[in-house]
């Protein structure tokens, strides 16, 4: 068959399968495509939504961890914060909670281990309102200037 004529074939089932083959899209794959891309956009709101919202709630958590380190810092003693076991810092609430324990520390080879000391294991609490529930925990030590 020569190049001539195998065009001509060719060409002689386009037209006679062009009239029939191509139609375009049914309703049916119309309305499935759709589908698939509502739910792909659903998919991709919910998770842009939650996005920032997750940045909100960090934004949170960034400002009141640098009040619970404003509030250990104010202090270089326990007994100092004993005196202050609450307190308001802008639109944050504070609550401090304290219990004495004894801390062990290492010494470097070769020298002797220092005495046992007694120390404050100091917990703040940071919320939003008064009473309400703590949005961050902080948790510090303290040692007593002398012992309780």
């Amino acid at each position: 068959m020569t190049y001539k004529a195998r065009c001509s074939a060719l060409l002689s089932w386009r037209v006679t399968q062009g009239a029939r083959g191509i139609r375009g899209f049914s309703l049916l794959e119309a309305l499935v495509a759709m589908a698939i891309a509502a739910m792909a956009l659903g998919t991709l709101y919910r998770t842009v939504g939650q996005s920032s919202k997750n940045a909100v709630t960090v934004q949170e958590r960034v400002e009141a961890a640098m009040v619970a380190r404003s509030v250990l810092a104010g202090a270089l003693y326990a007994e100092e914060l004993a005196n202050q076991s609450d307190g308001k810092a802008g639109a944050w609430r504070w609550r401090v909670q304290m219990q004495p324990a004894v801390a062990q520390w290492g010494a470097p080879p070769g020298r002797p281990s220092p005495a046992p000391q007694t120390v404050a294991r100091v917990t703040v609490d940071v919320m939003r309102a008064e009473g309400g529930d703590a949005v961050l925990v902080w948790t510090g030590w303290k040692p007593y200037r002398a012992a309780p």
